[in-house]
């Protein structure tokens, strides 16, 4: 019979190659993508907002918060379209307003049911919007598409240096009561990776080419720390049900959710950056 400690190292580097292999499908999927027409991103991104808007709806059902299965995703993935025909930010007074009349309607006694509902088409439906309109942006400028795929690639890496250097040598814990797992030394780490790569990635990209190394480097830190912020954000309404991922979707990965917690505060950063220097 093998020892514990055998069969407990058989099974972490099965789940480290597992994830490797899920975390390497996706990235060349989103790659391709991005790489695409802006319809394939368009089209790439309402349907993960569907499936990641399933997740949160399920997840908030644990603190007893009743919110429309078949309405938001519908409503966000409506977001997502008037972002590829360029009708945001106007665009999303609508969905909001029939998530509110829809409460009215239905004699809702529960002002946190059209409130939560509201936050999910924010959430969940304009900001993953903005990576079509980035790409939008691009396209509109004929700027180089690695721009658009700039905030995930910086996000991976925050997210894995963290990851890394916070299991290797991590002592101290970044936020405890929301994510138990972070700390102080992964985040440094992910964020002195995140400096080098935007100094190194954005100083060949319109419209930063002309900003100096040092400049380049702190957009770096602000979307590293950015990217932090949003998985901590997620990790609060986890917290509070008692689960550790959204879901089981992407096996070691977690859920659609998940995967995106931190890219949907870094992509709406990085393209109002972009949209103040262009």
């Amino acid at each position: 019979m093998p020892n514990d400690n055998a069969v407990s190292a058989v099974l972490t580097k099965s789940s480290w190659l597992r994830r490797i292999l899920v975390g390497a499908v996706l990235g060349v999927a989103v790659f391709a993508a991005i790489f695409s027409y802006r319809q394939v991103i368009a089209v790439v991104t309402a349907a993960w907002v569907v499936l990641a808007t399933f997740e949160f709806i399920q997840l908030l059902g644990r603190a007893e918060i009743r919110l429309s299965h078949w309405l938001l995703p519908v409503l966000n993935v409506m977001i997502v379209a008037a972002a590829y025909f360029g009708w945001l930010p106007g665009f999303l007074l609508a969905p909001i307003a029939v998530v509110l009349l829809a409460a009215v309607a239905m004699r809702e006694t529960k002002p946190r049911v059209p409130v939560y509902g509201a936050f999910c088409l924010i959430y969940l439906g304009f900001f993953p919007a903005h990576l079509v309109l980035l790409k939008n942006l691009a396209v509109s400028r004929c700027w180089s598409p690695w721009i658009v795929f700039f905030p995930l690639a910086l996000t991976w890496l925050n997210d894995t240096a963290g990851l890394v250097f916070g299991k290797l040598t991590g002592r101290h814990k970044l936020s405890p009561t929301i994510s138990p797992n972070k700390t102080v030394e992964g985040y440094v780490a992910g964020l002195v990776f995140s400096a080098a790569l935007s100094a190194v990635y954005l100083h060949f990209l319109v419209p930063f080419s002309t900003k100096p190394i040092w400049w380049l480097a702190v957009v770096g830190i602000g979307l590293g720390t950015v990217a932090q912020a949003g998985d901590l954000f997620e990790s609060m309404f986890k917290r509070a049900v008692g689960v550790k991922d959204t879901s089981s979707a992407l096996a070691d990965h977690g859920g659609f959710l998940d995967r995106v917690d931190s890219l949907l505060f870094t992509i709406p950063a990085f393209y109002y950056l972009v949209l103040y220097l262009d």
